[in-house]
């Protein structure tokens, strides 16, 4: 899809040329001296009109009516350049990129240091414009029939470089980089049917889309990471959320804790990682009455899957992520938001399978369709663990989970909360010495963040502050709430049993960071709560209403940075 594009953009030949226009005097001055000459001074008369703008968030298209080779000029309004700042670029990106799918353009360049003003750098430009392309266009089909009109893709982004103090190497010598990603989502149901990332289905696989860089060096020589590879950096990452995206949006009758399995062992394939994929039977020799309550009587059996990736030799220092899945969790059709903590770390290690980072990472990732023949969220009857035959996980009851703590349930709808419990004590048997956990738990924490920050607890200040530095990194905004020792006390105040499932409704995110806190016990944790970031109602710059992929970038980027700083 993207190649780096050599000599005049001016020159190019694509659909439309794509430019950031900054509010300052001379709008057509510095890098685009010269473009207003071949127009006579018309585009200054255009902005003088109100035409052409540089307002923040506007969006003007020129034709060029032969005066360039490139067939329009496709201008977006940055606003006052010293304000500019990377998240606000990547939905201008977004903007243009689904105004180009829109027209139907196949083709399109961009002149990216036209984007780099205030803090932005080329590389950081080139990042965001990697991520926002695959993330703008993504779109969730459904399964409707489709209308026979052909639809048009956007084939081709040039992108081109003429930063000072950096040039790109001779084409001899240039290294393109490709990316496995574009390979869309793959999942196999009994009639070999495919899913694709963009969710249409398919009789074939999707072909493999290449995204072609090159290799830039400074002019001294000396090596970095490139910017040809930030562009492919943050083309890992979008599609990576587009798959996460695809997971929390297909419905739950299809995307089934044995479809997951599946896909798990396609990424086991496809990268460097182990996979293990525990059953109903393994998991009751293990102990697992927490995750078996959690399933219920459910004609779908549960699954817990683990990807183990060794970016060391030594297997010590592991980061665990942990993400549970609810195949069915009394949600709308199209947005199974149980499905999103599942979706997250399966994205973000599709991340780190593409990256491999030096950091030794395992992704814990339970899974349980908790409905009975399609009715949701009633009481079920499970075999115990402890081997004394059968017991309801309705309310009242209680179970065991693997680390031998007894719960008391008194929510029959604390499916991903129970799940949690065995697969944190589980992540600490292979060794975590840090785990993030993210998981849609309650809507408790809509009321009190809103739907644009996820709520987090954590039981270690230090390992917190770098998963608030990698999240404020990818842009995603996560606030801490506080736990007490009264919050920990309610969580230990059954009278039948060692811990409380649900104790009371106030403050249920910071409850039931406290209850999962009982599993992690002292090693560094972090819960993210994302309920309400975990879907939109509404379409963005950035993609449409539905699954929003969140903390995919988040969790990979604390892989990535933790090789970097450990």
């Amino acid at each position: 899809m993207f190649e780096l594009g050599k000599g005049d953009p001016l020159e190019c030949r694509e659909d439309c040329l794509v430019i950031g226009l900054q509010q300052v005097p001379k709008k057509f001055g510095g890098l685009l001296g010269g473009l207003d000459n071949r127009f006579g001074g018309a585009l200054t008369e255009l902005v003088k009109s109100g035409d052409l703008s540089a307002r923040a968030g506007s969006l003007s298209v020129i034709h060029t009516l032969g005066k360039l080779p490139v067939k329009r000029l496709l201008f977006i309004g940055l606003g006052n350049p010293k304000e500019l700042r990377k998240e606000y670029l990547k939905r201008m990106f977004g903007k243009a990129v689904k105004h180009i799918r829109k027209m139907r353009w196949p083709t399109a360049a961009v002149f990216l240091d036209t984007f780099c003003a205030g803090t932005v750098s080329v590389k950081e430009a080139a990042q965001m414009l990697g991520e926002a392309v695959p993330m703008a266009t993504y779109r969730f089909a459904g399964y409707k029939g489709q209308p026979n009109i052909p639809e048009v893709q956007l084939e081709k982004v040039a992108v081109y470089i003429q930063a000072a103090g950096e040039k790109p190497e001779p084409a001899e010598h240039a290294t393109p980089v490709h990316s496995s990603v574009a390979e869309e989502a793959e999942i196999r149901s009994g009639n070999a049917e495919h899913v694709n990332a963009a969710g249409k289905t398919e009789g074939q696989p999707v072909k493999n889309a290449n995204l072609q860089t090159g290799t830039y060096r400074k002019n001294n020589g000396s090596p970095e990471e490139t910017t040809g590879a930030a562009l492919h950096r943050g083309y890992v990452y979008g599609k990576a959320v587009n798959t996460a995206r695809t997971f929390a949006n297909m419905p739950v009758n299809i995307w089934t804790p044995a479809r997951l399995a599946e896909y798990a062992a396609s990424l086991a394939k496809k990268y460097p990682f182990e996979v293990e994929i525990l059953e109903k039977m393994e998991m009751e020799k293990l102990g697992m009455g927490a995750v078996l309550a959690a399933a219920g009587e459910s004609k779908e059996p549960p699954i817990l899957v683990i990807l183990k990736y060794a970016g060391k030799r030594e297997w010590g220092n592991v980061l665990a992520l942990v993400g549970p899945g609810a195949a069915a969790d009394c949600c709308t059709p199209g947005e199974n938001t149980g499905m999103a903590g599942a979706a997250a770390v399966l994205g973000a290690m599709e991340v780190i399978g593409e990256r491999k980072p030096a950091k030794n990472v395992v992704a814990v990732v339970p899974v349980a369709d908790n409905s009975i023949n399609g009715t949701m969220c009633k009481p079920r009857v499970v075999p115990a663990n402890d081997g004394r035959g059968e017991m309801r996980t309705g309310t009242g009851a209680v179970i065991t989970s693997m680390n031998g703590k007894t719960i008391e349930v008194r929510d029959t709808g604390a499916t991903g909360l129970l799940m949690l419990a065995d697969a944190v004590t589980y992540a600490k048997q292979y060794g975590a010495s840090q785990i993030v956990d993210v998981a849609t738990l309650t809507t408790g924490v809509i009321p009190a963040l809103g739907r644009d920050k996820t709520g987090a607890v954590a039981n270690c200040d230090v390992f917190f502050e770098r998963v608030l530095e990698s999240a404020k990194e990818a842009g995603e905004f996560i606030w801490r709430l506080p736990v007490t020792e009264e919050d920990k006390d309610s969580v230990r105040s059954s009278k039948i049993a060692d811990l409380n499932g649900s104790p009371n409704r106030d403050g249920r995110v910071i409850r039931d960071g406290a209850f999962i806190g009982e599993f992690v016990e002292d090693t560094p944790w972090a819960h993210l709560e994302i309920t309400g970031t975990a879907i939109t109602g509404k379409e963005t710059d950035l993609g449409p209403a539905g699954a929003t992929g969140v903390m995919v970038r988040t969790l990979a980027l604390l892989a990535e940075k933790m090789a970097e700083q450990d």
